[in-house]
């Protein structure tokens, strides 16, 4: 009897040790070349922050750090893409499948928006985008207290932004 609770203790912990979260997966995917990976701040890309209204900065202070990962698809990595693509998509739907706040498809594309919690506070928002032809990105908005409501504010302040150097990072002109 001991050995049998010893083994079932010894699978659970295995098991368990073997989940793959987003977490795991953005820290998996900087090791491997099809991936680029960045982790910035919003204000890094506002060239004159301290000139902002006061509302438009608490839409910047919100947000604390921001995890970018994109996989660039081509005839090389197709494979690859359909494996990480899948992979991805099962961790974001047992993961957000519940919190999932808008969720937009077309012929070749799809664009989901998740938040880690939609009763209370709220210190993640996903954003995933697949594009059948050009690839896969995530983006993760980290902050204490971020208001899902805010991201429509910050979409509409990004004409305003300079991310050059993003571009650059990601090696995307």
């Amino acid at each position: 009897m001991k050995a049998l609770i010893t083994s079932c203790l010894a699978a659970i912990l295995f098991v368990s040790c073997q989940t793959n979260t987003l977490q795991t997966f953005l820290v998996d995917a900087k090791e491997d070349d099809n991936f680029i990976s960045v982790d910035f701040s919003l204000k890094t890309f506002v060239d004159n922050f301290d000139q902002l209204p006061e509302d438009q900065k608490e839409v910047f202070k919100d947000v604390s750090k921001v995890n970018f990962l994109g996989f660039k698809k081509d005839s090389a990595n197709d494979e690859d893409y359909k494996s990480k693509q899948q992979e991805l998509t099962s961790i974001l739907s047992s993961e957000y499948n519940d919190t999932q706040l808008m969720s937009v498809n077309s012929e070749n594309s799809q664009m989901s928006m998740y938040a880690d919690n939609i009763e209370g506070t709220v210190e993640e928002i996903i954003i995933y985008a697949n594009d059948t032809e050009q690839g896969f990105m995530v983006v993760r908005l980290l902050g204490d207290d971020l208001n899902p409501s805010n991201f429509y504010k910050l979409m509409k302040m990004s004409d305003g932004m300079n991310f050059d150097s993003l571009s650059e990072l990601i090696n995307v002109n």
